[in-house]
């Protein structure tokens, strides 16, 4: 009755039953999704396991929904994976099969094929973490800069324009000065 009662008077609420701690309600405005704490009272159904349930309320900030968009690099597809996983196996008959040719046992050839399969996985993985560690693109520092980002473009907008204007201002004499700093070591070092 009382989750009737909800979504006939709040548009856009979606109700639905979570555990008996308090249930998350997700705020979403834009980006951006808040996480908010609520317990909201509902009728318990008849039964042994009907102590206290809490509704979860999700709530759209707005009607701008953005638009998805997916990673086209090779390893981020459902496809890619598939096709990196018949790849793997196809090696590992391909090198099973080469072993037993060149005159190893299968039980041997079998223990060497998994040894390297499992050896190659491992440190093309841990080489590829060192990687992306070494030019930091981690998701981490990747979500920094995109939050830097926003904050600085939100500043900007916030701005007037005399403000602009004198942030330009400052910017061009920061250029002119490190211009003529360059220009001054280059004289210097002939």
């Amino acid at each position: 009755m009382a989750t009737a009662m909800l979504s006939k008077t709040v548009p856009g609420v979606l109700l639905g039953s979570t555990s008996s701690r308090r249930s998350p309600l997700a705020f979403s405005s834009g980006c951006t999704t808040r996480v908010l704490r609520a317990l909201a009272p509902r009728p318990a159904p008849a039964g042994p396991t009907s102590s206290g349930r809490a509704v979860a309320l999700v709530v759209r900030a707005s009607n701008e929904e953005k638009e998805v968009q997916y990673n086209k690099e090779f390893g981020y597809s459902r496809k890619d994976v598939i096709l990196i996983g018949v790849g793997l196996i196809a090696l590992g008959y391909a090198l099973y099969y080469g072993l037993q040719a060149g005159g190893m046992e299968p039980g041997m050839a079998g223990n060497w094929v998994q040894l390297i399969i499992f050896m190659g996985i491992c440190v093309g993985w841990v080489s590829t973490y060192i990687f992306r560690v070494a030019t930091k693109q981690m998701t981490y520092v990747k979500q920094l800069e995109q939050y830097e980002e926003a904050v600085m473009r939100k500043r900007v907008e916030e701005m007037t324009e005399a403000e602009l204007e004198q942030l330009a201002s400052e910017v061009d004499a920061d250029k002119q000065r490190k211009a003529a700093a360059r220009a001054a070591a280059q004289q210097q070092q002939q």
